[in-house]
């Protein structure tokens, strides 16, 4: 067996007020210089958070994100950061926002990566890890690094003023971390390697944790009320869902429900869905791929009040023909992920579980 663990960032904190202790945590790590890349609207948000490091002698370069985390965004951070030599890459916005400066500090092995989520949409700011787009929005798969996420900060109250649905995806997309890795983990074979345990655990932990408190910090988000509901979800999205793939690398990092993903941003229509709404409709397949129609009752009703994805109609597909729906099954099954998880999948099961799934959700919708 081959296991390679990556557990999580060098040094992570969330508390309010965390951001405060930037500046003394620059000086203890002898950051002088930094590049701080930044969305458009977050920004905004976050600066307020940041008026010490701003108003501080910190040499400060800012450049905004271009909006994909792609191989050209990537190379152009790692080089600007290389020209004005800077000491560290300060990333402040969303999940792929994350990834890119992650990605672009990897490359560059005298540079920090310092991550402040504005978003707990996914563990993108946990993983040592990058999923690679297009500039269309096209997922190409995931590159791991050669090093981890230096610093991860997560301010709570930056959180909780983001968009519902970007921490409603985030849900969705660590939930799935449990449907996901416990075919694989479940196995005989994997239950005397102690970090496989772990990795199920932490997976046990999502599910847990969503299912017990996920409605409660959605409407904490929805009313801006910080309770310890809202900060255990924040803290379950970002950290102990990155611990899943962190503890168990390929065999619990991801299966269907994000092959899905991957493999249904060729259709443009998706491209206005978030990354864990596309997920949860990939949970849905893989939960009818493995005959779990009774747990998809359960799931409907916690979908249908989050307002995520059950079917291809809901993500505006339910155009797609046969020819088209079996293409799309092949490409899942071959995705390089699901391939390296070990789980069993052909093209034509696949191709009966989203026709399947679709008819399953179209009857229960008319009752």
């Amino acid at each position: 067996m081959s296991l390679i663990v990556r557990t999580g960032p060098q040094e992570y904190e969330c508390r309010v007020g965390v951001l405060d202790s930037l500046n003394e945590r620059l000086n203890k790590h002898d950051i002088h210089k930094i590049v701080i890349i930044h969305g458009t609207t977050s920004w905004e948000i976050a600066q307020p958070f940041l008026s010490e490091l701003l108003g501080s002698d910190v040499e400060i370069e800012l450049s905004a994100f271009n909006g994909e985390c792609t191989y050209e965004e990537v190379e152009r951070i790692a080089d600007f950061a290389s020209q004005i030599n800077a000491d560290a890459i300060i990333g402040v916005g969303g999940g792929k926002l994350m990834d890119t400066v992650k990605y672009a500090a990897a490359k560059t092995p005298e540079v920090n990566s310092i991550l402040i989520p504005t978003l707990a949409s996914n563990c993108a700011p946990w993983t040592p890890l990058s999923v690679m787009y297009t500039a269309d929005g096209v997922c190409l798969g995931h590159d791991i690094h050669s090093k981890q996420v230096g610093i991860l900060l997560i301010e709570p109250k930056l959180v909780l003023d983001s968009p519902v649905n970007y921490f409603i995806a985030g849900v969705a997309d660590t939930i799935a971390k449990w449907y996901e890795s416990d075919v694989i983990l479940s196995q005989p074979a994997h239950q005397n390697n102690a970090f496989l345990l772990m990795a199920r655990a932490a997976a046990l932990n999502c599910k847990n944790n969503i299912v017990q408190y996920g409605e409660q910090a959605v409407a904490d988000i929805k009313g801006q009320s910080l309770t310890s509901a809202f900060i255990q979800v924040v803290e379950t999205i970002i950290a102990v869902s990155g611990l899943v793939g962190g503890l168990g690398d390929g065999y619990a990092r991801t299966t269907i429900g994000h092959a899905v993903h991957d493999k249904i941003t060729v259709f443009p229509e998706t491209h206005a869905y978030l990354h864990g709404e596309k997920v949860a409709y990939g949970v849905m397949i893989q939960l009818a791929y493995e005959g779990k129609w009774r747990e998809i009752d359960q799931m409907t009703d916690f979908y249908e009040e989050l307002k995520l994805p059950k079917s291809l109609a809901d993500l505006k597909l339910s155009y797609l023909t046969n020819e088209q729906l079996e293409t799309f099954a092949g490409e899942i099954v071959k995705d390089a992920t699901l391939k390296e998880s070990g789980y069993p999948v052909s093209q034509r099961e696949m191709t009966n579980a989203i026709v399947e799934l679709e008819e399953y959700i179209k009857v229960k919708s008319s009752k």
